[in-house]
């Protein structure tokens, strides 16, 4: 992971965001050092395209303040919202894991500050601790429940597209 000069007061708000967050909360805070340094800091207005479905994905974003809403093209060609999230949470991660491109977009709700955390920099704090992997494997998993509960309901009629 390639360093950059980043302050003090910066670096500590950082890790203690990555600490928050259900991905990064087990990884030693050396380790989170290291992330916290590489992370970009992004801000965003409210309704501003953070990334689009169908572009390349080589970062994770993990939402320091603020919130998004993750958006996926319908058949109308209108945006559905498959998720809302909020502080704390990430995104952007399968694209990291699989290599493939956006399969949605985000879009911010409410202005926020990003955390922008390159594949590089993921997979070497994953080599470093693996139990990193089993948090992902877990939001992978909570992710795919509530797409499977949202597909139950799209199919019985009893939920609208929004």
């Amino acid at each position: 992971m390639a360093a950059r000069e980043i302050s003090p007061h910066l670096l500590l708000e950082n890790i203690l965001s990555l600490k928050r967050s259900q991905l990064f909360s087990a990884v030693p805070t050396r380790e989170l050092e290291a992330v916290a340094t590489v992370a970009e800091e992004l801000r965003f207005d409210r309704g501003e395209c953070i990334v689009k479905e169908g572009d390349i994905g080589d970062s994770l974003y993990l939402i320091k303040q603020g919130g998004v809403a993750i958006l996926k093209k319908n058949a109308a060609g209108g945006p559905t919202i498959l998720a809302e999230l909020g502080r704390d949470e990430c995104f952007g991660e399968m694209a990291v894991i699989d290599e493939e491109v956006r399969s949605a977009s985000v879009e911010a709700t409410v202005s926020c500050t990003l955390l922008r955390i390159s594949k590089d920099a993921l997979i070497d704090v994953v080599m470093n601790a693996p139990h990193l992997g089993i948090e992902l494997l877990k939001i992978f998993v909570k992710r795919l429940r509530s797409a499977n509960e949202r597909i139950m309901a799209l199919s019985s009629g009893r939920e609208k597209q929004s």
